[in-house]
């Protein structure tokens, strides 16, 4: 009977990403990423770990920063004094090459620290009766199929794979390594551990338990959840049990609020502020061009309240009943004015504020504008 197994499973930390749209706030994410990365050998430690798994892209780029390195080390020492292996893979950023960066780290880091790769593809402890398979991707899309290298051997031992690839939902829009789920099945595998997507997401098929742990901390700037890590436990006549740790503090809140009144566009972002949150802001509807300076003014006024503020505009200018004239008759907006301006005539005052704004919408739309939100 096989002793039970438990252990971390994380990928796609990318230590060293330059995060060039967040500007100067750029330095203070790299520096989280680091933190992070002790934060989840803390969380290894104190769950009592068998081994960790880092299912590729844990760099960002073959040459990582100083401080991405020595926290990289920091952690393996950390692990090391605890008695914890760590498997590793490479991925589409931190691919492996014998002059890259997973080879020299495995060339300077201590005998608990395994990368698996087309020559090494298996790790094996009689001790903890695991084998763990995997092979790092050599390039975006080397091997394409990374799953069909992966297969259970004849060891009586609990039986672990990873792999850094994409689920195949559809057609292919970039060149990636790829799975599908009737692969994971054919693995044999009791537990698949995956990298590349940045969400956590469970691709379980067959008797394989098959999980993307996601990105422990945020990476692209719309990730709506902060990021995990999974604790995975395996015991006898049973599934993998998939335990979700959250250590991640950014996450990006998404917004769309109607322009036209400023006061309360302002009041329903500040409802979502948070220092360790994104804003993805969205403007949207027909204003007066003189509104536009004030709408100028919201980043400013937004900015001491979350970690990083994007604001994107789809606001359209109202048109000046002065300007109207400009529109031919013998054009379609032309005559869509000029039958607007006939109705108007005979409407009371609610009807032509109605019109009005009827005008101003059909104007945009006609004019080619999308016009997300009327208020």
């Amino acid at each position: 009977m096989k002793p039970p197994l438990k252990f971390l499973h994380t990928a796609d930390l990318h230590l060293g990403a330059k995060f060039v749209k967040l500007g100067g706030k750029g330095v203070k994410q790299r520096k989280r990423l680091c933190q992070v990365f002790l934060d989840i050998v803390d969380l290894a430690i104190q769950e009592k770990v068998d081994v960790v798994l880092l299912a590729g892209d844990t760099f960002d780029n073959q040459h990582p920063s100083p401080d991405s390195l020595t926290a990289f080390r920091i952690a393996m020492q950390r692990l090391e004094q605890a008695e914890i292996p760590v498997i590793m893979i490479g991925g589409t950023h931190d691919y492996y090459d014998t002059q890259g960066i997973l080879a020299r780290v495995a060339n300077t880091t201590s005998e608990t620290f395994v990368v698996l790769h087309a020559d090494q593809s298996t790790w094996i402890s009689a001790a903890k009766q695991v084998v763990v398979h995997g092979i790092s991707l050599e390039a975006a899309n080397v091997p394409d199929k990374p799953l069909s290298h992966l297969h259970r051997s004849d060891e009586p031992f609990w039986h672990i794979g990873m792999a850094h690839a994409a689920l195949a939902i559809g057609q292919e829009v970039v060149r990636e390594a790829t799975f599908t789920r009737d692969e994971v099945k054919a693995t044999g595998m009791d537990y698949l551990a995956l990298g590349h997507w940045h969400r956590a997401r469970d691709c379980s098929a067959g008797n394989t338990v098959c999980w993307y742990s996601g990105s422990p901390e945020m990476i692209a700037l719309d990730e709506e959840e902060p990021g995990q890590v999974l604790v995975v436990e395996c015991k006898e006549k049973s599934k993998p049990k998939v335990t979700a740790y959250t250590v991640g503090k950014r996450s990006c809140v998404k917004l769309s609020v109607a322009a036209k009144d400023p006061t309360a566009a302002l009041a329903q972002a500040r409802q979502e502020a948070d220092p360790d949150r994104i804003l993805d802001l969205t403007l949207t509807g027909i204003i007066a061009p003189k509104q536009m300076t004030e709408l100028l003014d919201f980043q400013r006024q937004l900015q001491d309240q979350y970690f990083f503020v994007q604001i994107r505009s789809a606001v359209v200018c109202e048109v000046a009943e002065k300007d109207l004239k400009q529109y031919s008759e013998q054009t379609v907006i032309g005559r869509f004015v000029r039958l607007v301006q006939e109705r108007k005539k005979t409407a009371n005052s609610n009807e032509k504020a109605e019109l009005d704004n009827a005008l101003q919408l059909g104007l945009a739309l006609l004019a080619g504008h999308e016009v997300l939100t009327w208020s």
